[in-house]
């Protein structure tokens, strides 16, 4: 068997925001000149990758309403993420009770949550 794994964090964090990048030109490309924001939820927040993750989709010009969701420790990342200076309202969702609240009306579902 072959594998190809990105074994150094740097490289597997510019390769994950390298793929983050196309599919928004994609997603961007699919909605043409539509000027509709989007909520986008992200079940995961609090990892490794779901952090980054959650800010480069608050630098997203198409995301107006960014739900980050993890099992624990979210409401300090959005408070990091909420930092960054775009229009997009960001709120942090924790536990199983607000697992609810943090997909309704989302648009997009983003999960990079796993157990490793």
């Amino acid at each position: 068997k072959r594998r190809c794994a990105v074994t150094n964090p740097i490289a597997q964090f510019r390769t994950m925001a390298a793929l983050l990048r196309a599919s928004a030109r994609t997603v961007s490309k699919a909605l043409g000149d539509q000027t509709r924001g989007y909520k986008v939820a992200v079940l995961g927040a609090a990892g490794g990758i779901g952090q980054p993750c959650g800010l480069l989709m608050k630098m997203n010009p198409l995301v107006t309403e960014l739900s980050l969701y993890d099992i624990a420790g979210t409401p300090g990342v959005a408070a990091d993420v909420s930092h960054v200076n775009t229009g997009a309202q960001v709120k942090g969702y924790a536990g199983d009770a607000e697992l609810g609240a943090a997909l309704k009306d989302a648009d997009v579902v983003i999960i990079p949550a796993g157990v490793p």
